[in-house]
């Protein structure tokens, strides 16, 4: 409890007392001492919670500010991702909007056809393409019987197709065709080929000195023609289109030809190359003969 003194001589006085105990002197009170007190205490904390309240006003309306600015610089980004609305409506797409995938409808261009030997009865077609695509052959000879390779499926800008089993003396007509992956289909112009028409001249010769007579033991009656005839022309020659033929002269009984043997292989003689046959006598009943060789070279 809080003690009062008199003003005038200091000794306590009670709350409320009218004179001092001591001095005499008169005591004036202003409102209550204890209502005073409480007032005062009351002011006090009033004044001490007024400034915090205060500054939580301020922290609220703070977050609001920032809060709304936020919102508003949000709405404005979204604002400027959004594409321009046209003034005039209609069916054309807004460029930057989608891109458009324009379908190809264009056939690869074929170039560069050419035709190349890789054996004497065999063929390579190439040709180029600007863009991927497979790669097939349409053929057919002088009679007319149209044939197609298997199309090749891999995308390819260089193709390659290989025609085998040909036939010598014969011309071939093809064409190429090539399919890009969207199905767009080429075909080129028909272009020909010819297979031993064109590219030089067929022959053969016996090599000097090759032939040769073998006369037979005296229980074998019957004489062996062997020799060697050679590739003098300028193209491949097939071993079975070339044929020999012996002639055997004999004195007072006239002349007789026989077919030599042609050896199997090479099955194909180029320029230059040799290749054995062998013929059989069957008679010697006049040892006194003249043995001549016929060769030929024929390309059926």
């Amino acid at each position: 409890m809080q003690q009062y003194y008199c003003p005038y001589c200091r000794s306590p006085v009670a709350v409320g007392e009218k004179a001092c105990r001591r001095c005499g002197q008169l005591l004036s009170w202003s409102p209550s001492p204890v209502v005073q007190s409480h007032e005062v205490k009351q002011e006090r904390e009033d004044t001490k919670e007024a400034p915090n309240r205060s500054w939580l006003w301020l922290l609220i309306a703070l977050l609001v500010v920032v809060l709304l600015a936020g919102a508003g610089v949000y709405y404005f980004m979204r604002m400027m991702e959004k594409p321009p609305v046209a003034a005039v409506a209609d069916n054309t797409s807004t460029a930057g909007t989608e891109e458009l995938i324009i379908p190809d409808k264009t056939a690869p261009v074929i170039s560069n056809i050419s035709v190349d030997n890789i054996a004497y009865n065999s063929v390579a077609i190439k040709w180029n393409t600007n863009e991927p695509s497979t790669s097939q052959v349409i053929w057919r000879s002088d009679d007319s019987k149209i044939n197609v390779t298997d199309e090749k499926k891999a995308m390819v800008n260089q193709h390659v197709v290989e025609l085998t089993d040909l036939k010598n003396k014969q011309r071939y007509y093809f064409k190429v065709r090539s399919v890009d992956p969207s199905y767009n289909e080429s075909i080129s112009v028909e272009d020909n080929f010819d297979i031993g028409l064109s590219h030089g001249v067929a022959a053969v010769r016996a090599v000097g000195d090759s032939m040769k007579t073998e006369e037979p033991q005296p229980a074998v009656f019957r004489t062996v023609i062997s020799g060697k005839v050679v590739n003098s022309g300028e193209v491949p020659i097939r071993s079975r289109d070339i044929e020999v033929w012996i002639k055997i002269t004999v004195a007072g009984q006239g002349t007789s030809d026989i077919k030599a043997d042609i050896d199997p292989t090479p099955d194909i003689l180029y320029p230059l190359y040799e290749i054995g046959f062998r013929a059989v006598v069957p008679d010697r009943t006049n040892p006194d003969y003249i043995v001549t060789a016929t060769i030929t070279a024929e390309q059926n």
